[in-house]
């Protein structure tokens, strides 16, 4: 499981009423979303960027543009479950 993410992160992106819908209160769904969407940009950024720095980072050290993006792609994983 990444720490890269947090369970509050969400709130800026999604309400939590939702978020505990789509995966029927499963926070191990989400834990499974957030490590394939990790594991999907490490995929395009490795090439270029040291992604184990980018994804060690915790709290205010993240970079905000990768954890904006890491979110909407588990969001977006998320609400494939639901369709």
């Amino acid at each position: 499981m990444s720490n890269f993410i947090t369970l509050s992160d969400y709130d800026a992106s999604i309400h939590r009423e939702i978020l505990d819908a789509l995966v029927r209160e499963d926070d191990t769904i989400i834990e499974i979303l957030e490590d394939r969407a990790i594991t999907d940009m490490r995929g395009y950024l490795s090439n270029r960027y040291d992604v184990d720095a980018i994804f060690s980072a915790a709290g205010a050290d993240r970079n905000q543009l990768i954890l904006m993006m890491a979110l909407d792609i588990a969001i977006y994983h998320i609400f494939c479950i639901h369709n």
